[in-house]
């Protein structure tokens, strides 16, 4: 009776399936349309891309209220991915429902779809499990890119109870899940090598340092060369939650739920100085009341986010600064912190009028974001002669930003009609209105430039600064149509749907806001400065933090730059994101409980970010726009993007010990930058954004996922019965996931140029080696030619004529298998041992592509999966 295109996984699926480390987020990919996505500008393996739109443009619930772990963009996991345990354990998850398509009214703040997560309630009966995880590398097959397996131990451990406190009204449910790691993962990355040391001042001495020694290439003039190792890494996760069900009357029912979350990583670095030590804390409250009369329900909703992280790089103390040069990137070292806190209020009424169901509420929400930043210098250099007179061809310094606070208000209201024209002709009709107020900052310290009204020509970022509380113009327009159908031909099992509808989200506090907050209106947040201006004013390795202020001083004082310096600027009319979309498909009832859907899908997003870099220097002469400015980010609406798919899915519900499903995707997702909420890598000529256009970064043209359960029959295979057969023959169960895909697209880059997104030329060769598979080249190198480089600006001459994106990475293929043999002690108590393969047949899946032409190592595949195993012991009763 709907038009919109769900996808739940049961707490069966969850719990049943093979999931690596119980991390449900890992099989969102069973329902059409849906990848976890990891990006550049994202927390890691924490995203979630829903038909080709943008991974921050979804929404993240636990039962109806907010529940992401990042306070400043929706997450499953903390930034970068410190946690093993993603947003709630496993044993608390009743369902996880993702609406996508043409949703409901009630769902709003995305633009892509909702994630909700149902908490399991406890019951008139005590009901509980316990278990014990472990993975062990004796179990594991050996990375393909190491000559041993490094050691890796994991155990994951918990168990919940629900049951009554008072009987028929007053339930309990309680659930904990501990994790811990200690590991030694594969570490790559391209280091410089003996004949660079050898060659270059001393003045590098403390950065060569602290690099791996590593033995000179065959090549003797060789600068750079790929390191692989193995670096030891430590995580610890402990995520517990707490459910209340009173049943105040038959009609009125009372929840209240808490979750909490506190995760620990120590991540290894090549540089071993600069090992990564995070830790993030979350608290998750929600209530809810609902009172069902006659003929209508209301439900009354409160929640409450409360994120925290602290991160430090090792490198800090020693003030490890970033050098970039031929494919060498030293990372930098920072200290960093988030904060960030949501408040929200629902209220929400259904009502039956004869063929009309109707629902109207609305939201009240309070998003709270704040950082504190400190970094050390970035220095990056253009060509070797640069390199070895030190002098810089971009350096970009970030102050120190002590402890601040954004906050943004959403209001939003909504009417949906689910309208019973006939028998079998349903019509969806909704309408939503959400407004989403311009961010503030606690103590007004926004700062955000406009134009300069003697050079309106060249745009926002060069003028007076905008009102602290006008960050940029409030957008009123958020209006949006939800229209669907379900029509089910008269003595028919089949079922038509389909639908138009728009759907909104607000500007992500990292896409844009977070940089538009400096200490005072004459300290920066960050400067970037171009070559000209570093060497104007004798900026070079080494930049310690403490000479900060002095170069700040010197800047100002100066005539290198004359005006007051610039930070990132966001365009004053700076609308939300939203997308267009429309579906149209058909689901086909088969015997044996089996359900055939076919669906094409499309849509349209408008008003996604695009961040590009402006004061360019000019790319021959050197010269900037305004030479008495320094560069800066500037964010606006203009990226777009565009999703055509065909989904296919056949699936069979749980029935005599058997269920599977299977969905095939074919798809294209195309767009004029990253397609993303968040900070996006700049075009590579802002003048020029048409050229821009082409896949999106998380394209997969074809994806093909089945996934199944069966319980296998031995005792009726074997016509045995008795006690001591069904310990030996029953109880058996076999599960399985395979995964076959496309490879996701690539950009090729020269990271030598100081202008941010520089691209080769094609050359007119084939892009693709066809060995790859044994030598690990996957690219052509002759392939691609460099475009040469201006001494005055550090920057390509012109613009490379390769297009963005244009190589496709390779696929992949996976089959996870699990089998399992559960003891039934008694009918209340149950034993399940379990074993769970990932990559089963260990297939060698290529991965980690080197796309810096600069880098010796270009165009190799320097990462790859093995094969892994967890063992399980899990007791139910």
């Amino acid at each position: 009776t709907t038009s919109n295109l769900d996808t739940t996984l049961s707490g069966q699926a969850v719990n049943q399936l093979p999931v690596a480390r119980q991390d449900w987020t890992s099989i969102l990919q069973l329902g059409p349309g849906l990848s976890t996505v990891t990006t550049s500008n994202s927390p890691a393996g924490a995203s979630l891309t829903i038909n080709g739109l943008p991974p921050a443009g979804f929404n993240l619930t636990v039962d109806g209220t907010n529940a992401t772990s990042d306070p400043e963009t929706p997450a499953f996991g903390f930034y970068q991915g410190p946690n093993i345990i993603n947003t709630i354990n496993n044993d608390a998850i009743a369902e996880v429902n993702v609406v996508k398509g043409i949703a409901p009214a009630t769902v709003g703040g995305t633009m892509s779809g909702n994630v909700n997560i149902v908490t399991k309630s406890g019951g008139s009966k005590f009901h509980g499990s316990l278990y014990e995880i472990n993975d062990v590398s004796a179990y594991d097959a050996r990375n393909q890119f190491l000559t041993k397996k490094p050691r890796s131990t994991f155990n994951e451990y918990g168990g919940s109870i629900g049951g009554p406190i008072l009987p028929k009204s007053l339930f309990f449910f309680g659930s904990y899940e501990g994790a811990r790691l200690s590991a030694a993962q594969p570490v790559t990355d391209t280091v410089p090598t003996p004949y660079l040391q050898s060659i270059s001042p001393a003045t590098y001495a403390p950065v060569f340092a602290v690099y791996p020694k590593v033995a000179q290439p065959a090549d003797p003039t060789a600068l750079t060369t790929q390191y692989f190792a193995a670096g030891s890494v430590r995580q610890t996760d402990g995520n517990g939650t707490v459910r209340l069900d009173y049943n105040i009357t038959p009609n009125d029912l009372l929840y209240a739920r808490y979750i909490r979350s506190r995760p620990f990583k120590l991540a290894p670095n090549d540089i071993v100085i600069n090992q990564r030590n995070t830790t993030g804390h979350t608290d998750g409250a929600n209530a809810g009341y609902t009172h069902a009369a006659q003929s209508w329900t209301s439900m009354t909703r409160f929640g409450y986010n409360r994120i925290r992280l602290q991160r430090l790089d090792g490198g800090f103390s020693s003030d490890l600064e970033e050098l970039i040069f031929n494919g060498i990137d030293s990372q930098g070292a920072e200290q960093f912190a988030k904060s960030g806190d949501f408040y929200s209020g629902e209220q929400e009424f259904a009502l039956t009028r004869g063929k009309h169901t109707i629902q109207l509420g609305g939201i009240v929400q309070r998003q709270d974001a704040g950082r504190t930043d400190y970094n050390t210098a970035q220095l990056q250099y253009s060509s070797l002669a640069g390199f070895l007179n030190n002098s810089p061809s971009h350096v970009q310094i970030t102050f120190d930003l002590s402890p601040f606070n954004l906050h943004i208000y959403q209001l939003g209201g909504f009417v949906q009609d689910d309208y019973k024209v006939t028998d079998s002709l349903t019509l969806n009709l909704g309408v939503r209105y959400d407004y989403f107020t311009v961010p503030k900052e606690d103590n007004n310290r926004v700062f955000n430039r406009g134009v300069d009204p003697a050079n309106p020509q060249w745009g926002p970022g060069f003028g007076p600064y905008r009102p602290a509380g006008s960050m940029y113009n409030a957008d009123y327009t958020n209006f949006q149509p939800r229209l669907g159908f379900v029509w089910t031909p008269p003595h028919s099992s089949t079922v038509f749907h389909g639908g138009f509808g728009i759907l909104t989200s607000p500007h992500p506090i990292f896409g844009g806001p977070i940089d538009m907050v400096q200490e005072s209106a004459s300290q920066p947040f960050r400067v970037i400065l171009n070559s000209q201006q570093a060497q104007s004013a004798d900026i070079k390795y080494p930049l310690p933090r403490t000479q900060y202020q002095d170069v700040l001083a010197g800047l100002q004082s100066s005539g290198v730059i004359s005006k007051q310096l610039a930070n990132a600027t966001i365009n004053p009319n700076f609308p939300n994101p939203y997308s267009l979309q429309w579906t149209f498909g058909m689901e086909q009832q088969l015997p044996s409980r089996v359900v055939f859907s076919l669906d094409y899908v499309g849509n349209h997003g408008l008003h996604e970010n695009m961040t590009e870099t402006h004061n360019l220097p000019d790319r021959v002469t050197g010269i900037p726009l305004d030479p008495t400015f320094s560069e800066f980010r500037y964010y606006y609406g203009g990226d777009s993007s565009n999703y055509h798919g065909l989904q296919v899915q056949l699936q069979r519900q749980f029935s005599r010990g058997f269920s599977f499903s299977t969905v095939y995707v074919w798809s294209k997702a195309l767009s004029y930058g990253q397609a993303n909420l968040l900070l996006q890598n700049a075009p590579q000529d802002n003048n020029n954004i048409r050229a821009e256009y082409g896949l999106a970064p998380f394209d997969v043209r074809n994806n093909f996922v089945t996934n199944g359960l069966w319980e296998i029959p031995l005792l009726q295979w074997t016509h045995t019965s008795g006690r001591a057969a069904g310990l030996l023959l029953g109880g058996w169960q076999l599960s399985g996931i395979f995964t076959g895909s496309t490879g996701m697209p690539a950009n090729i880059l020269d990271t030598n140029s100081s202008y941010p997104s520089d691209r080769p030329d094609p050359s007119g060769g084939s892009f693709y080696l066809g060995n790859y598979n044994s030598t690990h080249r996957y690219l052509n190198a002759a392939a691609f030619n460099r475009v040469p480089i201006s001494a005055a600006s550090g920057a390509q001459i012109r613009g490379g004529y390769l297009r963005r994106d244009a190589i496709t990475q390779p696929g992949s293929e996976l089959l996870d298998a699990g089998l399992s043999k559960t003891f039934d002690f008694t009918e209340k108590v149950h034993f399940q041992l379990k074993a769970d393969t990932f990559n089963t047949l260990n297939h060698t899946n290529l991965t980690g592509l080197v796309t810096s032409i600069s880098s010796s190592s270009f165009g190799q595949l320097t990462s790859a999966t093995a094969r892994t195993m967890q063992l399980t012991g899990r007791l139910t009763f």
